[in-house]
Order: C-alpha cells, then sequence, then structure tokens
C-alpha cells in the first residue's frame, strides 16, 4: 500500500516532461525574438504550448492517480528543471502553480 502511494516515478517522470516541452519552446523562442518583428506571435506560440501541455495533463490523468505526494513530486520536478533552464523564479512559480492547479 505505501509502494503504491509513494510510487511518484510517473508524476515526476511527467512534470520533466512538461517542463521540457517549455524549455524547447522557451528557447525557440529566444531565437525568434532576434528575428521577429512581432511580439504578438509569441504569445500565440506560448498559449498553443499550455494548450498542447493541457491535453497532455488530460490524457495522463486518465491513466494515472494523483495523490498529495506525486503532485507534489510533479510540481517540485517541473518546477526545478524550468529554474536550472534559466527561467525566473516568479515565472517557474507561476507555471508550476498553473500545472498543478490543471492536475487538480
Amino acid at each position: 500500500m505505501f509502494n503504491k502511494w509513494f510510487g511518484a516515478s510517473a508524476a515526476k517522470e511527467f512534470g520533466s516532461q512538461m517542463a521540457t516541452l517549455l524549455i524547447q519552446r522557451n528557447a525557440e523562442e529566444q531565437q525568434k525574438q532576434a528575428r521577429a518583428k512581432s511580439a504578438r506571435k509569441g504569445e500565440k506560440r506560448f498559449e498553443a504550448t499550455l494548450s498542447t501541455i493541457e491535453k497532455r495533463i488530460a490524457e495522463f490523468k486518465v491513466k494515472n492517480r494523483l495523490n498529495i505526494y506525486s503532485k507534489a513530486q510533479l510540481g517540485s520536478t517541473f518546477k526545478f528543471a524550468l529554474l536550472d533552464n534559466g527561467f525566473e523564479q516568479e515565472d517557474a512559480e507561476r507555471l508550476t502553480t498553473w500545472l498543478l492547479l490543471k492536475c487538480g
């Protein structure tokens, strides 16, 4: 029973995957900002990335049941992956809160 409760490897992996998705989008956006004429396109691409993450959250929730421990592990993995890859503290916290609310 405890093994199932504390088994958060799927949640950690999912958090890592979602962070990687945002990190890749951020890297692409930084390259495009040097060439881009409009910040609106960047905002639309960011919204599209969040929409993709929402779809993946829905798929993940169908296959995996998240308890409070696994949600904490998911959020922690996600947040620190963003911080380790250059996201500002405030942005990482805002995105982590958004992710955890969507995982609800």
